[in-house]
C-alpha cells in the first residue's frame, strides 16, 4: 500500500481530534439510571408491531415532533394531549411556568433514563415530557372518576380507544420515567384530595394486577416495569448462580403426560408459582388472549436490556421453560383440558406458535435455583425406567384414536384366539 502524503495524514488527524472533542463519555451513574430502551433489532424483527404504539406516543422515541412517522393516529392524538394538558392545569391551578421551571431541573436525570439517542434539543425535549406527563396524569384522574367523565371524555366515551391507549402505555419504548409523573402529581397538590399517584396507576392497570399487590410498596421505574412487577411473587428465591446449560432440555407436556405425570392447576395467582412433587406438577392458570403476546414481549425486551446478566429475568425464565414444555398444539390442548391454560385465542396451534416465538433471539437466562430443581425433577420423572417405558408404550399404541382402535382390536383378537384355543383344548380333554 502506498503511503499517503503527509498533508492527508495531518488533515485526518485534525478531523479526528475535532470529532473527539464533542464526544462525552457517560458516567457510571448515568448508565445505572437507564431504564427505557429501544428494543434491539434482532428481537424487534420477530414482531415489530408488538413494540410500536398504534394510537399515542409517549416520550421521545416515537414522538411525531421533528420526525417522519407514517401513522396519522399519533399526529391526531397530539391535539388531544394539549386539551388534557389544559384540563390538568385548570384542575390544579398550576401555571405553565411552574411546570417548565420544575421539569427543567430534572432534565439531565430524565435524559439519563433513556438508553439510546434522544436527538431533541432542550426545548423540544421538555415540551414532549411536560405534555405527555400531564396527559397521562389527567387521563388517569378521569379514569378513577369514571362516572363523572364517562359521557364527556373523548377516550372514556369509546371503550375500544381506552383499550388502545392502555396497550400503548405498556410498550417499553413508549415510556416516561415514573418519578416524573409522581413529582408533577405531588407538585399539583392533588394528593391532598385523592390517593397517591401509584395507587391511581395501579387502579388504572387493575386488570393486570391479578395478585392484588398493595400499591403503596411499589417503586416501578415506568409502566412496563410495573406490569412485570404484577407477575412476580412477593418473595422469590433470587439465588444468583451461574447454571450454564444445565437446563438444556425439558420433556414436553405430552411426553410427561404419557409417562404418567399428573398436571394440576393451582389457585395461586402468581404465574411463577410452579410446584412439582411425587409425580404431580402444579401450575397456576395462564390466560392467553390477543394482547398477551404484546405484554409479554415488552416485559421480556425490558428484562433483556435492563438485566444484562439475566439474573433477574424471571419472566424470560418462565417462558423459556414453557417453551420447552409446549412444542405442539397437543401440549396446549392437554394444559387447556386441565384448566392450566385458558385459551381465549381459540386455536391451540396459534398458542403453541406464540409461546415458541416469544423466546426467539432472547438471551438464555440464568435460571433461578427453584426452576433448575423443577426441571431436573421433571426430567428425572420421565427418565425413570418404569415411567419411560410406560411413555414409550402409550406413545406407540395409544397416541392417536386410530392407534387406540387398532390396539384394542389387536388385544381383542388375541383374547378371542386365546379363548378359542382354551375351548378347543378343553373339548379334547373332556
Amino acid at each position: 500500500m502506498e503511503e499517503q502524503p503527509n498533508g492527508y495524514v495531518s488533515e485526518l488527524e485534525s478531523e479526528l481530534i475535532q470529532l473527539l472533542e464533542v464526544v462525552v463519555l457517560p458516567e457510571e451513574s448515568e448508565i445505572h439510571e437507564q431504564c427505557i430502551y429501544k428494543v434491539p433489532q434482532l428481537i424487534r424483527q420477530n414482531n415489530p408491531q408488538a413494540y410500536t404504539p398504534r394510537f399515542i406516543s409517549i416520550g421521545p422515541f416515537h414522538s411525531p415532533h421533528g420526525s417522519i412517522i407514517d401513522n396519522n393516529n399519533l399526529y391526531e392524538m397530539e391535539e388531544l394531549k394539549l386539551k388534557y394538558l389544559k384540563g390538568f392545569l385548570n384542575r390544579t391551578n398550576l401555571s405553565v411556568n411552574d411546570l417548565v421551571f420544575k421539569v427543567q431541573e430534572w432534565e439531565n436525570k430524565i435524559r439519563n433514563c433513556y438508553a439510546g439517542l434522544v436527538s431533541f434539543d432542550s426545548k423540544d425535549f421538555l415540551k414532549i415530557i411536560i405534555v405527555d406527563a400531564c396527559f397521562i396524569i389527567e387521563h388517569f384522574l378521569r379514569y378513577i372518576s369514571y362516572k363523572d367523565w364517562m359521557e364527556t371524555d373523548p377516550i372514556l366515551l369509546q371503550s375500544w380507544l381506552l383499550d388502545e391507549i392502555e396497550h400503548d402505555l405498556i410498550l417499553v419504548e413508549n415510556q416516561l420515567p415514573f418519578f416524573v409523573l409522581e413529582e408533577i402529581y405531588k407538585l399539583a397538590n392533588i394528593n391532598l384530595e385523592l390517593p397517591s399517584f401509584i395507587t391511581i396507576t395501579v387502579n388504572y392497570f387493575h386488570g393486570l394486577n391479578l395478585q392484588n399487590i398493595n400499591p403503596e410498596r411499589l417503586c416501578p421505574k415506568h409502566f412496563t416495569d410495573l406490569i412485570r412487577i404484577f407477575l412476580l411473587p412477593s418473595s422469590f428465591d433470587c439465588v444468583k448462580e451461574e447454571f450454564g446449560n444445565i437446563i438444556g432440555h425439558v420433556y414436553s407436556v405430552s411426553q410427561l403426560s404419557e409417562a404418567g405425570l399428573v398436571f394440576e392447576v393451582t389457585e395461586s395467582e402468581c404465574l411463577l408459582d410452579w410446584k412439582f412433587d411425587k409425580g404431580v406438577f402444579k401450575i397456576p392458570c395462564l390466560e392467553i388472549d390477543d394482547s398477551t403476546e404484546t405484554y409479554m414481549r415488552n416485559i421480556m425486551a425490558f428484562e433483556e436490556c435492563h438485566y444484562p446478566y439475566q439474573d433477574s429475568a424471571y419472566i424470560s425464565q418462565y417462558f423459556t421453560i414453557l417453551d420447552y414444555l409446549i412444542n405442539t398444539e397437543k401440549d396446549v390442548s392437554i394444559l387447556t383440558d386441565k384448566k392450566i391454560i385458558v385459551n381465549l385465542m381459540g386455536d391451540a396451534n396459534e398458542v403453541a406458535t406464540m409461546v415458541n416465538n416469544l423466546c426467539k433471539n432472547i438471551s438464555m437466562p440464568r435460571f433461578n435455583s427453584k426452576y433448575v430443581s423443577l426441571c431436573h425433577g421433571l426430567n428425572g420423572f420421565y427418565e425413570n425406567p418404569r415411567n419411560k417405558y410406560k411413555a414409550i408404550f402409550v406413545h406407540e399404541y395409544f397416541n392417536t384414536p386410530w392407534k387406540i382402535a387398532s390396539t384394542i382390536t389387536a388385544v381383542l383378537l388375541v383374547l378371542f384366539t386365546l379363548i378359542q384355543a382354551v375351548c378347543s383344548i378343553w373339548s379334547l380333554v373332556k
